[in-house]
């Protein structure tokens, strides 16, 4: 026998003894009342084992939540520094790109003023050519 089922039965036993040795209505009643107190009492502890129980299932349910919740925060920080690195990286290619835009359009403006000298100095050996040729022509005859 269980030890809830020997409760069980020992209070049967003192119920029906106290019932058998109850001469007045009055100590049946009591008695009846005290049987019944003791019914509620081992319902109530009953309730409260049960409640305890779900009390500590619903901790281990809170605890895991709490622990999920912190690995989220956890993430989602890792998440907002990458996003703040990128971020930062960005700006830095945007600072880079506008630096190197300059500087072609630099180096192009550059180029485009040395191919005006190099078209000025072209001219400049042409007409040279020229008056080289013409000398060449009228020197054979002054001598």
């Amino acid at each position: 026998m269980t030890n809830k089922s020997s409760k069980k039965t020992f209070v049967f036993l003192a119920i029906i003894l106290a019932f058998a040795g109850c001469k007045d209505d009055r100590e049946k009643k009591a008695l009846e009342e005290a049987v019944q107190a003791r019914v509620e009492l081992v319902k109530t502890k009953a309730e409260v084992v049960a409640l305890k129980s779900e009390t500590s299932f619903l901790k281990e349910k809170l605890l895991a939540a709490n622990l999920a919740k912190a690995q989220l925060h956890d993430q989602l920080n890792q998440s907002l520094e990458e996003h703040d690195t990128t971020a930062t990286e960005a700006q830095d290619a945007a600072g880079e790109i506008d630096t190197l835009k300059t500087k072609l359009a630099e180096q192009t403006k550059k180029s485009a003023d040395l191919e005006k000298q190099v078209d000025q100095l072209k001219g400049i050996i042409r007409e040279l050519q020229t008056r080289l040729d013409e000398q060449k022509t009228t020197e054979p005859n002054e001598v």
